[in-house]
């Protein structure tokens, strides 16, 4: 048998991180293995995108859920090739978030 992973955790914020990526003018995706964290990215989506600092402010604010029981750690920003900016949001436990927000292009 496998050990048991976060994985079910991690699908079931899913759809509360999308909508908070949604409502800032981003797309949410999820990539990797989903075992040791949850990998994210977020593409703007829209023509006027929050900025990243708003988006990653209102996900982790979200994840202040697991802060009493887990603890809450953010390390980042971190410059990542090709303009991505990267958080880790440590949720506890070995637990972690890494979202990588793509950035804007600006009209000219």
């Amino acid at each position: 048998m496998k050990p048991a992973t976060f994985a079910p955790v991690y699908v079931s914020l899913f759809p509360h991180l999308s909508e908070i990526a949604n409502k800032n003018g981003y797309a949410l995706a999820a990539h990797g293995s989903v075992q040791r964290d949850f990998d994210l990215i977020a593409v703007p989506w829209t023509d006027d995108p929050s900025s990243t600092e708003v988006l990653i402010s209102e996900i982790a604010n979200y994840l202040k859920i697991f802060e009493d029981i887990f603890g809450l750690e953010m390390h980042g920003p971190e410059q990542k090739p090709h303009g991505r900016i990267a958080w880790l949001l440590a949720t506890g436990f070995g637990s972690a978030i890494d979202i990588s927000v793509m950035p804007t292009i600006k009209k000219v």
